[in-house]
């Protein structure tokens, strides 16, 4: 019943009219720290306020976190002990950086990254204004495209290396996004008491991102 609400949700959502840019973006991951961990690359899809963060590490594997508001939460898609597992929850907190104050105007320092006009917005951050805001959890007053992401005692810095800019065809029924805010086939949908009950564990806090 869950996954049947979560669906109809993001249905209603995708089908106002888009109010921010629609877009995918590939960034390269580096460690923050010497041996620390960092995915091999990072995936950000957005649509009318959604987003879709993917993970991907060097052997393949994936782990993805569907941000829909806070009207509807957060979906963190990963495997435990074999188990394909969508944990839904509550939207992330806001990074303590995106309060940052950008600069805007004559005075602005500007940087171009993969094509698109960034301007600083906190230490080392780079935000591309013309994207919209950033992804809950993010740091940046709006899409970074060049920042540090933190959560727990591992942080790593993303830096994007392409941007397609997309439309609502992409995300209608044909399009070649139409399924990305869909909870993934096959996956067991449970809440943070329903992860304890069938495991007999806590969520563990590395599965928790931003």
């Amino acid at each position: 019943m869950k996954t049947i609400c979560i669906f109809i949700a993001v249905c209603f959502a995708l089908n106002l009219s888009a109010q921010t840019p629609s877009y995918s973006i590939s960034f390269s991951c580096i460690p923050s720290h010497e041996n620390g961990f960092a995915p091999s690359e990072v995936e950000v899809i957005s649509h009318s306020g959604s987003f879709k963060i993917t993970e991907h590490s060097e052997s393949g594997k994936t782990q993805s976190f569907l941000l829909l508001g806070e009207a509807i939460g957060s979906v963190n898609q990963f495997t435990f002990f074999g188990t394909q597992v969508a944990l839904t929850g509550p939207m992330p907190k806001a990074s303590a950086d995106s309060s940052t104050n950008s600069v805007f105007g004559q005075d602005a320092i500007e940087r171009e990254i993969a094509g698109i006009r960034c301007v600083s917005c906190g230490k080392n951050n780079w935000c591309a204004p013309s994207l919209g805001a950033a992804p809950a959890g993010w740091p940046g007053t709006s899409m970074p495209l060049e920042a540090t992401i933190k959560y727990g005692d591992i942080s790593y810095l993303v830096v994007a290396t392409s941007v397609t800019i997309l439309t609502d065809k992409d995300f209608r029924r044909s399009g070649s996004h139409a399924n990305t805010f869909n909870i993934e086939k096959g996956r067991t949908v449970v809440d943070a008491k329903g992860f304890v009950e069938l495991f007999q564990l806590s969520p563990p806090a590395e599965v928790i991102r931003y």
